[in-house]
């Protein structure tokens, strides 16, 4: 795949969510993989994501995004995790040194052995452009880059 074809499949994935059937099959997508974290505060990577959670939000009034605590960091797309990182990078300037999750909705590249997110200590993907079942990446604290796939 080349880089038109990955901003191609990222932009399809975003302005999906244009459509509400869409932006809630994604905000309960998140919520699924949101699921095993019960009790952490959420936060939103990027503008698109904004979105998202606003309409998980709405679905879960309980959720909280202060970015406090034990966090999940939510974007739609990953394809580098540069999004997440910077995000994670944030909360870890603001004091927060506890556990951080990120969440992508729809992994734009195969390679999730390359992936090196930063401050995270676990990728989840929720979906797939298809919207599969959740794949998972889990990153071992030690950053020896190994990677667990659990379905």
């Amino acid at each position: 795949m080349d880089i038109l074809e990955l901003i191609q499949r990222g932009e399809q994935n975003v302005e999906g969510h244009n459509h509400p059937v869409r932006l809630r099959q994604a905000a309960e997508q998140f919520l699924c993989a949101y699921a095993p974290f019960e009790g952490f505060s959420v936060v939103a990577a990027s503008p698109q994501a904004e979105r998202v959670l606003g309409a998980a939000m709405m679905l879960r009034p309980d959720l909280c995004a202060e970015g406090r605590g034990s966090t999940v960091l939510l974007d739609v797309n990953i394809a580098s995790g540069t999004l997440l990182a910077r995000a994670a990078r944030r909360l870890r300037e603001r004091g927060n040194e506890n556990m951080l999750v990120a969440v992508a909705l729809y992994a734009l590249t195969s390679d999730a052995h390359e992936w090196d997110v930063p401050e995270v200590s676990q990728v989840v993907i929720a979906g797939g452009s298809d919207s599969q079942p959740s794949t998972r990446w889990e990153l071992t604290e030690t950053r020896d880059d190994r990677v667990v796939l659990a379905g």
